[in-house]
């Protein structure tokens, strides 16, 4: 007991010295004029993902981050955590070609070979203008469902951890999520947009198994089909909206996953919320009931499609698997006189369920503060409180980070 209190003493003590040091170097130093930070800078990086049309004829953006993290039971380490450089071309006035590429934890052997970075293709994709507002999308698109997938990107993301029912190994659905697809757009007059697609895989894959799969286990001749709504034009600097998807999830395309989602966001300029809700099930995908089987007349353990077994325990069908849960997130800019309006305070709160019948259930809470230390570069600090609840294994695996994006 004393040597995790201590450990999570030590967590505590790191955060807020990084923080200190973050924050009391950064308001020393010299302050750019707004006209100063605005020329030539993107103002977010999620726009990039939703950008239909280019101004010029070649654009290249991005973004880098730098963190240090340590968890509970871990050892603390530095991380170059993403380089994602966008690359997009203007063909002419109705065609699109546009490159997001991600290069993660340098250097570090993947799978033992001579690669050392993950490297993954997050967006490539052609953009057709039908007629003006409405858009097809063909290629690798970033899945329309909710706000994270869009909102994710380090520079865009108050924290530095990701919602955890959203991203990571306990995550009920899984950004960001990138699928080979089809994706129709349509912008609303008073309304906001509208988004229809059809993708090759499913909502309950993990990042690794989508794409192309046409003979892997997780490859079948279905395909997932969704739809999302973002009302943004009611009020300034809000958006609400509705997500759902559905699709088959195994190689026969027998057993459907689904999703639907809710989400809320709204932004004054001083104070920032964002909130999604999520829930759905995946079919078969629930855990089996393992029971002894009966022997036959001559002692022969048979399966109950009476093909014999070597062993005296078998595994029933997996039930279906329900999920849910939320997080919301709540920004506040702090007005200092020294540092004019470059700190924000944030906090993040999660609850979800990865099987209710199972009753694995998990919650987090997450503090941070940002810093804004010259144009589209922030430093930024966080703590995470993670608990496991019901019928999952109980861990200590509290989190403390500080993480340098910049913006280009």
């Amino acid at each position: 007991m004393r040597e995790r209190f201590g450990s999570k003493r030590s967590l505590t003590i790191l955060t807020v010295i990084w923080s200190a040091m973050f924050v009391m170097g950064a308001a020393f130093l010299p302050l750019e004029t707004k006209a100063e930070e605005e020329v030539g800078l993107t103002s977010a990086f999620s726009d990039l993902y939703l950008t239909r049309h280019l101004d010029k004829k070649i654009a290249l953006h991005g973004y880098t981050s730098f963190l240090y993290f340590n968890q509970e039971g871990e050892n603390g380490s530095f991380d170059q955590h993403i380089f994602e450089p966008f690359f997009g071309y203007q063909v002419n006035d109705r065609v699109l070609a546009k490159l997001i590429i991600e290069f993660e934890h340098v250097p570090e052997s993947q799978g033992g070979g001579n690669t050392f970075a993950e490297i993954f293709v997050e967006q490539a994709e052609v953009d057709l203008v039908l007629w003006e507002g409405t858009t097809v999308g063909f290629g690798a698109v970033i899945v329309p469902f909710g706000l994270e997938n869009y909102l994710h990107a380090p520079p865009d993301n108050v924290l530095v951890t990701r919602p955890p029912i959203m991203n990571g190994e306990k995550a009920i659905l899984q950004s960001t999520w990138t699928d080979v697809g089809i994706h129709f757009t349509h912008a609303m007059d008073h309304l906001g947009t509208l988004d229809l697609y059809v993708i090759n895989g499913s909502v309950a894959q993990k990042k690794e198994e989508r794409g192309r799969d046409t003979r892997g286990a997780n490859g079948n001749s279905g395909k997932s089909f969704g739809a999302e709504l973002q009302v943004t034009q009611l009020y300034p600097g809000s958006n609400i909206g509705f997500s759902g998807v559905i699709g088959p999830h195994d190689k026969k395309g027998d057993l459907n996953s689904w999703r639907l989602g809710a989400h809320a966001l709204l932004d004054t300029g001083l104070t920032y919320f964002r909130a999604e809700y999520l829930f759905g099930t995946d079919e078969g995908l629930g855990q089996g009931v393992v029971f002894k089987p009966k022997r036959d007349e001559r002692g022969v353990i048979r399966n109950e499609q009476g093909q014999t077994t070597p062993t005296n325990e078998i595994q029933s069908p997996g039930k279906d698997r329900d999920v849910a849960g939320f997080y919301a997130i709540l920004s506040q800019t702090i007005l200092l006189p020294v540092i004019e309006d470059r700190l924000d305070l944030n906090v993040r709160y999660s609850s979800w369920t990865t099987d209710n019948a199972q009753r694995f259930n998990f919650s987090e809470i997450a503090f941070g503060a940002r810093y804004l230390l010259f144009a589209n570069t922030h430093a930024k600090a966080e703590y995470q409180f993670n608990k496991e609840a019901g019928n999952t294994t109980k861990k200590g695996d509290n989190l403390a980070s500080v993480q340098l994006t910049v913006l280009f």
